[in-house]
């Protein structure tokens, strides 16, 4: 910087010296006078740079104390040694926050990206009805149906990583609540001619929006990777159960089931997956306690048990 800062003065002194010895060069002076003037010269000025240059780095670093005051964090007291390891805790709470909202931003621009794709489909469908006329009533709420569903996932991703989530833990009864989501689905059950059972009478303290939209992931994805055959679900104290006959998972994709984004063998063959509804199924579930696990098998179907870590 101080070199850059000089460069003109640096610039001047070497045009003086090429002017100096032409000089002496051209009116045939004796050279050595040259020679012993341009050393004193120099000496003159080295002396005089070495000084500037001095000043220069004292102003720099007064500067420098201004802007970040040097602080001696060599701890003398208990008391001190307590502050300094309060300001570390605070310095990692912060640093984790900011490594946190740099993950969701780039994990929201995944999600964005992911749905407005999935959003073209249902909405090219109904432009082409539109346009033809050609449908049905049944085709109409199953492409709103999408829609909605898709809509859910966004909005409900948004809440869940907002630090004004609330959850609001009261006795749920499960029954009802997972007859409710069938009904849901209840459309895509009956176009695919799928059974579904619900046995069991439990009551779980939870949070019962936020238990709903895990279950509704959960669900959806057994209807839509399910051809025939049925879907069970099982409500027990500690468990839920979600078994269906679909063409199940491969045993090299579970390890990365609830990554973000991650599709396995299956999405690749169904381009309509997204890859979102176990991943935010399982963010749900590490927010509210519980544990999510799920066995599969090729041709044979998929069983995804919820439990609770404890009795609350």
């Amino acid at each position: 910087m101080f070199w850059r800062e000089r460069k003109h003065y640096i610039y001047a002194v070497l045009a003086i010296i090429i002017v100096m010895s032409l000089t002496f060069y051209l009116r045939g002076l004796p050279m050595r006078t040259f020679w012993a003037s341009l050393l004193f010269g120099m000496t003159v000025l080295i002396v005089f740079s070495s000084y500037d240059y001095y000043r220069f780095q004292r102003r720099h670093h007064e500067r420098l104390r201004q802007v970040v005051p040097q602080v001696d964090l060599k701890p003398q007291s208990q008391a001190e040694h307590d502050l300094l390891k309060l300001l570390e805790e605070q310095k990692e709470y912060y640093e984790n926050k900011i490594a946190g909202i740099k993950k969701f931003d780039e994990n929201l621009t995944d999600v964005v990206s992911i749905w407005s794709h999935q959003m073209k489909v249902p909405l090219s469908v109904l432009d082409l009805m539109g346009q033809t006329g050609d449908f049905t009533v049944d085709e109409l709420k199953e492409q709103t149906f999408q829609l909605e569903n898709y809509l859910d996932m966004l909005l409900y991703y948004l809440r869940l990583n907002h630090e004004q989530t609330d959850y609001r833990f009261t006795k749920v009864p499960l029954k009802p609540l997972l007859q409710a989501i069938v009904r849901k689905f209840a459309p895509l059950f009956i176009k695919k001619g799928l059974s579904v059972t619900v046995d069991g009478e439990e009551a779980w303290t939870t949070d019962e929006k936020w238990l709903s939209f895990a279950l509704e992931q959960i669900i959806g994805n057994a209807v839509k990777y399910t051809q025939k055959g049925k879907v069970t679900i099982r409500i027990t104290a500690q468990s839920i159960q979600i078994s269906d006959t679909g063409i199940g998972i491969l045993k090299e994709d579970l390890p990365r089931l609830f990554e973000h984004g991650f599709t396995g063998y299956n999405g690749r063959r169904d381009k309509k997956a997204t890859g979102l509804g176990f991943f935010l199924a399982k963010e749900v579930a590490d927010r509210l306690s519980l544990i999510l696990h799920v066995d599969s098998e090729i041709d044979k179907g998929t069983t995804v048990t919820i439990k609770r870590t404890h009795e609350l």
